[in-house]
């Protein structure tokens, strides 16, 4: 027997909870959401709070904050204000003073903070993104309930870069002739994919063959949508970026092969210090 239901569905409007979910992401980066009224009271725009916003939406596989990217081979970027990074399977090895140190197969993102876009950040920008690209990335095989797999090889798996600031240096914008011709300038390594001027629009630049998944231009967000726009299209980004490379080990492990234990006494067990005396 079927039961008929008299009660009506409510309709969802979904593109007014998209505007009501960029309310609450404003408050997490503490600006309102008319900050394009007043564009000089919206403050610094500081790391933590673009790291709370992006944490806020993003799944909780991904982790968020300011690193230093390493590879097996020695290398190391320059530091990135606000990377995005497997949470799930990477190994975090180091964090030395309060700065932390992430294997490169495990950065999905690299991007730079700046009060606001202009020609020379979006170029500081780039050579940050640069130097995490130009890292070695190992990729080793999967093992899963079919078997074992060959690992996805690193440019199939092109690492996002960005900038992240309030507002931009150019009077018609980031969608103006000069704002556009200043990010589509960046090719190859530097290469900016994606980006928000807070206060004027957000971009997503999507090079020719980066993945299928992806429709190639330069495209901005409509008036008054930057910041879902932004974080939808990052988001977007880490879906066609898939899983993060497996860590080769072997390779890391070369370097630990190669290190000296009598250089460093204090990794000895049989040298305890108590009160600056061995025992």
């Amino acid at each position: 027997m079927i039961v008929a239901n008299d009660d009506k569905a409510e309709n969802f409007n979904l593109g007014e909870a998209f505007l009501q979910r960029q309310v609450a992401l404003s408050r997490e980066l503490e600006i309102p959401l008319k900050f394009t009224t007043h564009p000089t009271t919206i403050g610094d725009g500081s790391e933590a709070n673009w790291q709370r916003m992006l944490s806020s939406f993003l799944p909780r596989r991904y982790a968020i904050g300011p690193i230093f990217a390493l590879d097996a081979v020695g290398g190391q970027s320059q530091q990135i204000d606000m990377a995005v990074y497997d949470q799930q399977y990477s190994p975090l090895w180091f964090e030395i003073a309060g700065k932390l140190f992430v294997p490169i197969e495990s950065v999905y993102a690299a991007f730079e903070v700046k009060q606001k876009i202009t020609k020379a950040h979006l170029a500081y920008a780039a050579t940050k993104v640069e130097s995490v690209r130009q890292l070695t990335r190992t990729s080793e095989r999967i093992v899963d309930f079919r078997g074992v797999h060959e690992g996805a090889q690193p440019g199939e798996r092109p690492i996002i870069g960005g900038i992240l600031a309030l507002n931009s240096a150019w009077s018609g914008g980031l969608t103006g002739e000069t704002g556009r011709g200043n990010i589509e300038a960046l090719t190859g390594n530097r290469h900016l994919d994606i980006g928000i001027a807070l206060t004027d629009a957000a971009f997503d630049n999507v090079p020719e063959g980066a993945n299928r998944m992806l429709k190639p231009g330069l495209s901005f967000s409509k008036p008054g949508t930057q910041l879902i726009y932004f974080v939808m299209h990052l988001f977007r980004r880490l879906q066609a970026s898939g899983t993060a490379l497996a860590v080769d080990l072997t390779v890391y492990e070369r370097a630990l092969d190669a290190a000296d234990p009598d250089a460093h006494p204090d990794m000895d067990p049989g040298h305890v210090q108590t009160n600056d005396k061995t025992c």
